[in-house]
């Protein structure tokens, strides 16, 4: 990116999400340059902190969607890439749920839940407290955005999750992910420590915040 590009980067970041937040992203990316490194935010959301609008669906349909609506869902050129058939399998089989929106009997929109430890890459782990359910893999179709329906999904799988006895969920945002940090906390999420993962000599290393440690939120390798 030249530097008039760069430039208006951080003023539309600056305009949408405040001057503090743009400079951080900033700050990141220039980071990146010297030492790839990624830092996500861990966070929790309770059904007493929830943003109520959300359990307003707009006229969707929203449930645990069956392994036959996903593996439908999968072979469609919309859902081909993000979702593949493979992944569907392996995800279901390890006994994760996907929390469906549907517009009529179309798929749209999906959250998936665990309550184990799971995959963030092809050699990390992410492990945290089973009294918490993950949330990971959400997503959009294109022609439905700008409806709220990330946190409609998320706020159905948190009552849904929470009649189950979990205390709640428990997930993670990018550090530079500046619009899914601001719709996270509007929903209810608190954000309680970091996790660091830095690429040095092609190896990975990892290190978490104290505010981690109450959740047991934490990497591991791969075996």
């Amino acid at each position: 990116m030249n530097i008039r590009g760069l430039a208006e980067g951080v003023a539309q970041n600056a305009r949408s999400f405040g001057v503090k937040a743009a400079l951080r992203e900033l700050e990141y990316r220039a980071l990146n340059k010297v030492l790839p490194i990624r830092i996500l935010k861990g966070m929790t959301a309770v059904l007493d902190d929830v943003d109520r609008t959300l359990f307003d669906t707009g006229g969707f349909a929203v449930r645990v969607a069956g392994a036959d609506e996903l593996r439908a869902a999968a072979a469609e050129v919309d859902w081909a890439k993000e979702m593949p058939r493979s992944f569907v399998d392996h995800a279901l089989g390890r006994g994760d749920e996907c929390v469906g929106i549907f517009d009529g009997d179309a798929l749209v929109s999906i959250g998936w839940y665990a309550r184990s430890a799971t995959s963030i890459s092809d050699s990390l782990m992410l492990h945290f407290d089973p009294a918490w359910t993950y949330m990971y893999k959400g997503f959009t179709l294109k022609s439905h955005r700008g409806k709220r329906l990330h946190g409609i999904g998320m706020t159905f799988a948190l009552a849904h999750y929470t009649k189950q006895g979990a205390r709640g969920l428990i997930s993670y945002v990018e550090f530079n992910n500046l619009m899914s940090l601001r719709s996270v906390e509007k929903m209810g999420y608190r954000l309680f420590g970091d996790i660091y993962v830095a690429r040095i000599r092609g190896r990975e290393l990892f290190w978490s915040t104290p505010g981690c440690r109450s959740y047991r939120f934490q990497l591991r390798r791969n075996r």
